[in-house]
């Protein structure tokens, strides 16, 4: 009875270092940026020729730029800058011909058309 006992007190200590290690959520770059996490949001800015794209992905799946719109606050040497972006193919929007620098602060929100709900998050440039 005691080895049960000892056992199932060592229960919630393996049950959490498991949920711990099953943490969901892409915070490695896929395409060569900065990610930031915001709740289930990740967003990955990325400074691309001719560009910033932002990708975003919510609760694990990619979501449909062409439903949503995104901006971008850029502040950066005492300056603040609106930029909208473009939806572009699959989770990726685009504001062509914009160039970060480095230590800009970037805060991201991208809005769903149909439902109005809000993702966002905030850079700073590396």
């Amino acid at each position: 009875m005691k080895k049960f006992l000892t056992l199932l007190c060592l229960v919630p200590l393996v049950l959490g270092v498991s949920q711990v290690s099953l943490a969901h959520g892409v915070t490695k770059p896929q395409h060569g940026g900065i990610v930031q996490a915001s709740g289930e949001a990740f967003f990955e800015l990325v400074q691309e020729v001719g560009g910033v794209a932002l990708y975003v992905l919510n609760e694990d799946e990619p979501v449909d730029a062409k439903a949503m719109t995104a901006k971008l606050n850029i502040s950066a040497a005492g300056k603040k800058t609106e930029v909208s972006m473009v939806a572009t193919e699959g989770h990726r929007f685009f504001a062509q011909g914009l160039k970060l620098g480095k230590g800009s602060t970037v805060a991201v929100m991208v809005i769903e058309q149909a439902t109005k709900s809000r993702l966002g998050t905030t850079f700073t440039v590396p």
